[in-house]
């Protein structure tokens, strides 16, 4: 057995270019890579929005895997776009935009099975839809991700999603814009958010560098696992999430003692994330996924 997942975020049509080349209308979104790496270990519920340009595109992708997409609603606006160029030597993205499409008039709303999952994580995205989304939810683990454009922006909204939450993922620097210290004092900064609200650990994402799980307890760190060649690290972050809640998920355990496997598991897919464009490589290793020790 193994609990439920809810994942709730964006459904975009990318366009990506990195120094490898450039991709139009790959499949991405933060709630697509959360899902698919969650759905190796557990079901998944995924709550979202697309146009109906993009409908056979996302149910293509998902096909073959434990994904419920109830929860995804269709609208007549076009799915989300979204344009970046990633920069391989500061490992981030140097130019993006987007346009909302479908995003704009959502409003989110979790069938029964979403709302009863006992996990929910709540990806990216504008964090008025966030909070509704954890407003709907029974999960007794709940974790959230945020993006720099809406810290620097609604960092009340996002400071409150974040009290809300178990468990917080963020970036050296996303971290750094909410809490007002300097980047390189990213410890000190996720430990002083534990305990605020329902917070217990901060998982800060490192790039090539790994990640680490941070409790007021505790500091875990875990290099990346080694691959031959990235070549689009779109969804990295939300693949090391939906791997970290669904190894939790499979075994489930939420506890301090268990955040290094889970740890493991979401670099593990952060990996098999980058090593093609898009969602191709993500969905390949979901039929070789492994059990996650207890």
């Amino acid at each position: 057995m193994a609990w439920d997942i809810a994942v709730a975020g964006t459904v975009c049509l990318d366009d990506i270019t990195t120094p490898h080349g450039r991709r139009e209308n790959q499949q991405g979104g933060s709630a697509v890579y959360s899902a698919l790496a969650a759905s190796r270990y557990a079901p998944v519920h995924m709550v979202g929005t697309v146009g109906r340009d993009g409908l056979d595109s996302v149910l293509t992708t998902l096909r073959g895997c434990a994904v419920d997409a109830a929860g995804l609603q269709v609208s007549d606006a076009p799915t989300m776009q979204w344009w970046a160029r990633h920069d391989f030597e500061e490992w981030n993205t140097a130019e993006e935009r987007t346009e909302q499409g479908a995003y704009d008039g959502w409003s989110p709303h979790l069938p029964e099975a979403a709302r009863a999952a006992p996990v929910l994580f709540v990806g990216s995205m504008r964090p008025e839809l966030q909070i509704d989304v954890l407003r709907q939810s029974r999960a007794r683990v709940v974790a959230s991700d945020s993006m720099a454009v809406y810290i620097g922006t609604r960092n009340d909204a996002v400071r409150t999603v974040a009290e809300e939450s178990d468990i917080l993922f963020l970036n050296r620097s996303e971290l750094a814009g909410v809490t007002g210290r300097a980047p390189h004092d990213w410890v000190e900064s996720a430990r002083s958010l534990c305990g605020r609200g329902r917070l217990r650990a901060v998982v800060v994402k490192g790039g090539p560098f790994g990640a680490a799980v941070v409790t007021q307890g505790s500091v875990v760190e875990r290099a990346a696992h080694p691959v031959e060649e990235v070549l689009d690290p779109t969804g990295a972050g939300d693949a090391l999430a939906g791997g970290f809640l669904g190894a939790c998920a499979r075994a489930e355990r939420d506890d301090e003692h268990f955040f290094p496997v889970a740890l493991e598991e979401g670099l593990r897919c952060a990996a098999d994330a980058i090593v093609a464009f898009g969602t191709d490589a993500l969905r390949r290793r979901i039929s070789t996924a492994h059990l996650v020790p207890d």
